[in-house]
């Protein structure tokens, strides 16, 4: 090993991504890296084309949003969680003594991943400002729940994304990004460079949940999570999705050479997507042998109930009716709110004025 790689190795665990130098990263379109390539895409595709009930949607992205909340926190080294210790901490509600840490980073998470879907969903992949942004959140994710829970979200982010300072390394990491053209246009292989170089410039546990939202985001912007449903960092089986073996991230991170890394992310991705159809069509298929009034599209106050509890997390009626566009009477928007509990779609706690309504944990 030549002095250049002993001193990367020395900052890298040293965890100090300003240290690390400029390299000339490099690899080869192949017949292996195009087929793994085409794979996912087509698998993506036929994602894609899927369509779901306008609640069976939302069920299937409540599940998934707990899924990927529950990955970051135990990929931060903070243990494991449950969907339903998830849910109770999205809604608001406090954990015991004992798993405050586990509390207060799964709100950290809850943030990121709200960040990655606001954004992701625009269709504008990541800045070397988004990831810096995604950072801060981890960092200062406390103060920000008390604007985060309880309200809208939708300018919260944004307001808070532009006060953030990005490192060097990473502007030069998205720079090569943006100069090689099929890197930076095949959002598969944007997403792999970004998760592989920021995984070495930010190698911490706490940190890693920033780059999981920038994969997340890219995906999501690329059009390959279409729907908004893959976990790819998801634990299947006992192991995360990517699985990339220490001798191919060793290649990539000592020379640059980043061919196997692509062919194995993409295999990787290809893998989970074709898993993820399987359990879409499941879904869809369960979802077709249902009445039509079980599936049938809300109308407009019922769309704009619902939403605006899973906006809030939880609310009350009053709360709710001020968030309406065109409200109704009291007592009819009363008779709503119980029919959805009815349902099964929310779930209300409390009574009378200190009633609050929250979605079905079997949502």
């Amino acid at each position: 090993m030549d002095t250049k790689r002993k001193r990367t190795a020395k900052e890298r665990e040293r965890g100090r991504p300003d240290a690390l130098p400029s390299e000339s990263f490099h690899y080869e379109l192949g017949p292996a890296l195009v087929s793994r390539l085409t794979w996912a895409h087509r698998s993506a595709g036929m994602c894609g084309g899927m369509r779901f009930s306008h609640y069976g949607h939302k069920r299937l992205e409540v599940d998934a949003n707990r899924r990927r909340i529950a990955y970051m926190v135990t990929r931060a080294g903070h243990g494991s969680i449950t969907p339903d210790e998830v849910s109770r901490v999205l809604a608001g509600d406090l954990l015991p003594p004992r798993r405050r840490l586990v509390q207060d980073f799964t709100r950290k998470a809850a943030v990121l991943c709200e960040g990655a879907r606001q954004f992701g969903s625009r269709g504008d992949p990541t800045l070397p400002e988004t990831f810096a942004t995604y950072l801060s959140l981890l960092k200062d994710a406390a103060t920000l729940w008390s604007h985060f829970v309880g309200r809208s979200k939708e300018q919260l982010l944004e307001t808070y994304r532009g006060s953030v300072e990005v490192a060097a390394p990473v502007a030069r990491l998205y720079e090569w990004v943006d100069d090689d053209e099929l890197v930076a246009d095949d959002p598969i292989l944007r997403a792999a460079t970004l998760y592989w170089r920021l995984s070495l410039l930010y190698p911490h546990d706490y940190e890693r949940p920033a780059i999981d939202a920038v994969v997340d985001h890219e995906l999501r912007a690329g059009r390959i999570d279409p729907h908004g449903l893959l976990v790819l960092m998801d634990f299947e089986f006992g192991e995360s999705a990517l699985r990339l073996g220490g001798i191919v991230t060793a290649a990539a991170d000592d020379r640059g050479e980043l061919t196997d890394y692509f062919e194995h992310f993409a295999f990787d991705l290809a893998r989970t997507l074709v898993q993820h159809q399987q359990r879409l069509e499941s879904f869809q298929d369960r979802e077709d042998r249902l009445p039509w009034l079980m599936v049938r599209p809300p109308d407009e106050l019922d769309r704009q109930l619902f939403e605006i509890i899973e906006r809030f997390g939880s609310a009350r009626t009053q709360d709710i009716l001020g968030e309406i566009s065109d409200p109704p009477p009291l007592r009819t928007l009363q008779r709503r709110l119980q029919r959805l509990c009815k349902d099964g779609l929310l779930v209300k706690h409390g009574a009378r004025k200190t009633a609050y309504y929250r979605l079905s944990e079997r949502f």
